[in-house]
């Protein structure tokens, strides 16, 4: 024998040992009963009389099992469970409700099986109940919760219904809108381009000898060269907006594309010579069609160049990293700033301008954003009037 098997067991209460069968049957964690082939009750144990709230003597030879269902469940059990033991003599965890002597219901599952006698007749049916009570109510919990997710679901697809139809409305608004623009503005240049090659033969063959006269033709030519940038700012919105919407997506180099923008601007002489710092290491590449992709970056430098504090060297910050499976895109610049509690929520409308002293149209924010918004991203602006602007533009990949 191992040494293992040498060991003396641990005394036992022998008590556990001399405990009667009928005492486990009468007070089993579950119901007990055996009954007739018709159903005729014969025996019971106490659980599931304490159960039902009946004495033995009430039920035993006095009521059939048949007596203890629901309406429901007494049709179920002679159409199909009675049916079913003589055909197999068993039936297995079939869902029923007993009725209390109180009236209450108490939802059990349902096993039985079907005895014979020597010559194969039917003797006894002998049936064991659990009380399903506590399973009824969480399976009632989640239909309950189905039935609430289900209705949720309705109400949120119809929400998204909505939504889609209100989104075409306004692609056709849009739509509608970059038409009457596009007309307004083509219809209106040639008016405009006529009066303004009149003004300038009346500039050379007139002679004023009000002497008011000449700032009054000055600043006449100033409200027509404001409108000829307008409609010129109209125009090219539309179109620069049609022409991307049909260009291919791809792959843009960030250093050599900005690179290549930067020294376009550093060739105009308007512009502050300027420090730039290109960071691209994070994400050197960018998806984006490559038209959109160069007015996005020619606005916001151009902006930075030209908002610059007098007497300080712009210094102009470019760089990508990745945020949460997109592309940020920061430009950073130490410019004179935007005042954002005043003028934030007009910042990207369009010919909306903030510093009248520099030359502009106020196109170039709204274009901006409508660029962004076109590619399926957002912008965020930080700024401190004195300090400068950053400009985040979150771009998906």
């Amino acid at each position: 024998m191992s040494e293992a098997n040498d060991e003396p067991l641990p005394p036992l209460d022998l008590r556990l040992t001399q405990e009667s069968l009928d005492d486990l049957y009468d007070h089993a964690p579950c119901g007990y009963c055996s009954c007739l082939p018709d159903g005729t009750l014969v025996k019971l144990n106490q659980t599931l009389l304490t159960w039902l709230g009946y004495t033995r003597h009430e039920l035993v030879a006095r009521q059939s099992l048949q007596q203890l269902l629901t309406v429901g469940g007494r049709l179920h059990y002679e159409s199909y469970a009675a049916p079913l033991l003589l055909l197999q003599g068993q039936v297995r965890e079939l869902s029923y409700s007993l009725r209390r002597k109180d009236g209450s219901g108490l939802p059990v599952l349902l096993n039985a099986s079907l005895l014979r006698d020597f010559d194969g007749l039917p003797l006894v049916v002998r049936v064991t109940l659990f009380d399903i009570t506590e399973r009824r109510k969480y399976e009632q919990e989640l239909l309950r919760a189905k039935a609430e997710a289900e209705a949720q679901r309705e109400q949120l697809a119809l929400v998204n219904e909505q939504l889609v139809a209100k989104n075409e409305q306004l692609l056709r608004l849009n739509a509608d809108l970059d038409n009457f623009v596009y007309t307004a503005s083509h219809d209106l240049k040639q008016p405009i381009n006529n009066m303004a090659g009149l003004f300038e033969e009346l500039k050379r063959t007139a002679t004023f000898h009000d002497p008011t006269a000449a700032n009054m033709v000055g600043m006449f030519e100033q409200a027509l060269q404001q409108i000829l940038g307008t409609i010129a700012g109209l125009t090219e919105v539309v179109q620069q907006q049609r022409q991307i919407e049909h260009l291919p997506v791809e792959a843009e180099d960030l250093q050599a594309f900005t690179e290549e923008i930067i020294r376009s601007l550093q060739s105009s002489t308007e512009h502050e010579p300027a420090e730039f710092t290109l960071d691209f290491a994070a994400a050197p590449r960018l998806r984006m069609a490559r038209p959109a992709l160069h007015s996005l970056l020619y606005n916001l430098l151009s902006n930075a160049l030209k908002y610059t504090v007098p007497g300080r060297q712009p210094h102009i910050r470019i760089s990508t990293e990745w945020a949460n499976g997109e592309i940020l895109l920061r430009v950073q610049d130490n410019g004179r700033g935007i005042d954002l509690q005043r003028h934030g929520q007009e910042l990207f409308q369009m010919f909306r301008r903030f510093h009248h002293d520099v030359a502009g149209s106020g196109m170039g924010l709204y274009l901006v954003q409508r660029l962004v918004h076109q590619a399926g991203g957002r912008i965020q602006v930080e700024s401190t009037v004195g300090q400068g602007t950053t400009f985040r533009v979150f771009l998906p990949q």
